[in-house]
């Protein structure tokens, strides 16, 4: 039982974690649908699923659209996404005049100068009765 919930739960995460919102929206949509073709096809039993489809979301929709409420069917609704791509702007070259070079002098890293001086060494000691 266990093994079934978890993997029920799995597919529900996975689901929503790789599906966009939009598209899971549009899917919640599909029993609205199925009940739609159902009412069709009590009207016209020798109705196929591929002209319903057709009669909806083809070039007879404009035919169609006043014979019935069509908003709560996929794909219908008012969709208020924008797209808007912004332009990439690419830097333009600074132009510089040309200076001489400056020669920085080295330092030479001597071995007493390192910071272990900031380390705290009482941490790790062991405790002393």
């Amino acid at each position: 039982m266990r093994k079934i919930i978890a993997i029920h739960l799995l597919t529900l995460f996975l689901f929503s974690a790789l599906v966009p919102v939009q598209v899971q929206e549009e899917l919640a949509k599909l029993p609205t649908l199925l009940k739609h073709f159902d009412e069709h096809k009590i009207q016209t039993p020798d109705l196929s699923l591929f002209a319903f489809l057709e009669m909806h979301y083809g070039e007879e929709f404009a035919q169609h659209r006043s014979a019935h409420d069509h908003s709560k069917l996929p794909g219908k609704g008012a969709c208020n996404h924008l797209h808007a791509p912004a332009p990439a702007v690419l830097p333009v070259a600074i132009l510089t005049t040309a200076s001489t070079p400056v020669a920085v002098a080295k330092q030479p890293v001597l071995s007493d100068q390192s910071y272990t001086f900031i380390l705290p060494h009482d941490i790790w000691q062991p405790p002393r009765a």
